[in-house]
């Protein structure tokens, strides 16, 4: 099941959505409050969910924006039978493959330097941590 964190803009307001599907939660949006609902790729449809269901998006939403905020880079992260990963670098877009056995490739032809590939990868895997999943 694929989980993820994007920094996203909608309707000209920066939000970051995590696709969670777990706990009873599909998807968390943070603009500022934190909405639970169902995000299709395109938009988002809130849904009315429990105090309990609440409390565990609030922790959630607190670690994710956490790693943001120490890998802000990153664009977003997607885990399915990989690890996709955009990020900024050197003001252009840029998307890592993160494999099972940790190897990583990219999407274009250039030099990533040891530390920000590093840099990178650690934030791929506290993300996967954060969500109790191992790659």
């Amino acid at each position: 099941m694929t989980k993820s964190v994007s920094k996203l803009k909608i309707k000209g307001k920066e939000v970051i959505m995590i696709e969670l599907r777990k706990h009873g939660i599909d998807s968390i949006m943070l603009n500022g409050e934190i909405k639970v609902g169902e995000y299709d790729g395109v938009e988002f449809v809130k849904k009315e969910v429990s105090e309990e269901k609440m409390k565990i998006a609030e922790e959630y939403s607190l670690k994710v924006k956490e790693l943001l905020n120490l890998c802000p880079c990153i664009i977003s992260i997607v885990y399915s039978d990989m690890l996709y990963v955009k990020f900024y670098y050197n003001s252009v877009d840029v998307i890592a493959f993160i494999s099972q056995n940790g190897y990583t490739t990219y999407n274009k032809q250039i030099s990533i330097d040891k530390s920000t590939e590093g840099r990178i990868k650690d934030c791929a895997l506290k993300f996967l941590e954060i969500l109790g999943v191992k790659l």
